[in-house]
């Protein structure tokens, strides 16, 4: 569970460096999740789950921050 952690966290700090897009963000976190289920174990459910939903609230909050900024550039813009 530790190697898939550590792969989201890298996954997810390159994506608010802008170094991946949101899509390639979340192909490479599907990646990921696909190397570490082989090797899932039933009493990991909890964990994987508490950290898909953090994956997906870091995700979800940084497209609101970047959606925000364009709209306050956009409407700067326009005035």
């Amino acid at each position: 569970m530790e190697i898939y952690k550590n792969d989201a966290r890298e996954i997810l700090e390159r994506f608010l460096n802008f170094q991946l897009s949101s899509p390639d963000c979340i192909a490479a976190l599907d990646a990921a999740l696909a190397r570490f289920i082989p090797r899932l174990r039933c009493e990991e459910l909890d964990a994987l789950k508490a950290q898909l939903i953090e994956n997906h609230e870091i995700m979800g909050k940084e497209l609101e921050r970047r959606a925000l900024g364009a709209g306050l550039r956009h409407s700067t813009i326009r005035q």
